[in-house]
């Protein structure tokens, strides 16, 4: 919990806000104004077909790529002006969406 005058308790906190939030590369949208916010105790998960912006928002999310507009705060604080703050709270990989050949599909699963 923080201590300081007004401030929110952990309990309380939203996870993920994002605000606005958007990103292109040169003449192709990969994102347009995202809003979103998470609140405490739930989980997320990005569905959608290529190109829809689920990479693009978790990589800007964890600070890997910068927006093209809007805001990202994890925890409240935002990624950009406090990036290992915001980002000492959470994981995430992100990598080819490929299976482990070696893996079942039920031991996949469980892994």
């Amino acid at each position: 919990m923080q201590s300081q005058k007004g401030a929110k308790s952990v309990a309380n906190e939203v996870p993920v806000h994002l605000e606005g939030l958007g990103k292109e590369y040169g003449h192709f949208t990969a994102l347009k104004s995202l809003n979103l916010t998470v609140p405490a105790g739930t989980s997320l998960g990005f569905l959608g077909p290529n190109g829809a912006g689920k990479s693009t928002t978790i990589k800007i999310m964890t600070n890997l790529i910068r927006p093209s507009r809007g805001r990202a705060a994890l925890f409240g604080i935002d990624v950009r002006q406090e990036p290992t703050h915001a980002l000492a709270r959470i994981g995430a990989v992100i990598e080819t969406p490929e299976f482990y050949g070696y893996l079942s599909p039920i031991e996949t699963l469980a892994y």
